[in-house]
Parts: structure tokens; sequence; C-alpha cells
């Protein structure tokens, strides 16, 4: 994500200067910030719950002991997953759901010119997308197991290998 976010700016670097040549407002191309009407709760909850809808989904659609969706449905249903889970959390947070998703390029906007603030805009919300989408992705591995991994039939030993 960091290089990406360098491959973007190079590409932008001109129209970045002509839009915002101090540096003062354009960080948000390249990492996800909150929406300005909510707290740093709701963006927290925000993240943790998209981040393990994320995880429960993936697991969902590639436990082997599920019925698959075959090899034309199973990019479909993620590319499904990705849309939802934008529709549904993107205007609060704009849905890091991935630590790396957000941190690589905050972390290149700071080097590049943006400072500090990248860090410490929105009471510091930097911290949210690490924190909640870790966690939250934990707990949407663990719900899966809990709710639907451990109710399948046990697989003899032998069959296993």
């Amino acid at each position: 994500a960091f290089c990406g976010a360098f491959v973007i700016y190079v590409m932008q670097y001109q129209n970045l200067n002509v839009i915002d040549p101090n540096r003062e407002t354009t960080q948000s191309s390249f990492a996800t910030y909150p929406s300005d009407n909510i707290s740093n709760y709701t963006a927290f909850y925000t993240e943790f719950i998209g981040t393990a809808m994320l995880v429960l989904s993936i697991y969902a659609i590639t436990d082997k002991r599920n019925r698959s969706a075959g090899p034309v449905g199973s990019p479909f249903a993620f590319a499904l997953m990705i849309m939802a889970l934008g529709m549904a959390f993107g205007m609060n947070t704009g849905y890091a759901v991935n630590p790396a998703r957000d941190f690589g390029p905050r972390l290149f906007t700071a080097i590049a010119g943006w400072g500090s603030k990248v860090f410490t805009t929105r009471n510091y919300y930097f911290w949210i997308p690490l924190v909640a989408d870790s966690i939250g992705g934990v707990c949407g591995a663990g719900l899966y197991r809990l709710l639907v991994e451990i109710h399948h039939p046990a697989i003899p030993y032998e069959s296993q290998l």
C-alpha cells in the first residue's frame, strides 16, 4: 500500500501542486479518514464490524466444507462482498478493513509533505484502523468458527491425509 501511494503520488504530482500546493487537504486521497459528523467511537465500531464481516465472509466463501460457488462464482461473491462493505461502511470511514491499506499510505503522506497531521487529524484517528481492524479480523474468524465451522461433521483422520 505504501508503494501504491507512491505510484499515485507520482502520477498526480502536478494536480496535487495545483489543488493543494501546501499539502493541507488532499491527504484523504491516500488513506482513510472518518466523516466529519461521526465520533471516533463510531469510527472504531464501523471499522471493527466491517473487518469482522470481511473475514467472516472470506471464511464462508473459501470453506471447503461449504457448497462451492465455483470458479466463476467465488470471485463474483468476493466482488459482491467488497461492494456491500463499501456501501455499508464507506460513508463513515472509507472502510479501511485492513490495517496495511490505511497505515502504508498514511505513512507515505507523512513523508511526502503532509507531515504529522496525517496522524493527529480527527483526534488521532490513525490508530483506529490499526486496532479495530486487527481485533475485528480475529473476532470475525472466531465468530465463523463458533457459528459454522464447529457444526461441520468431523472428518476421519485417514481422509485428511
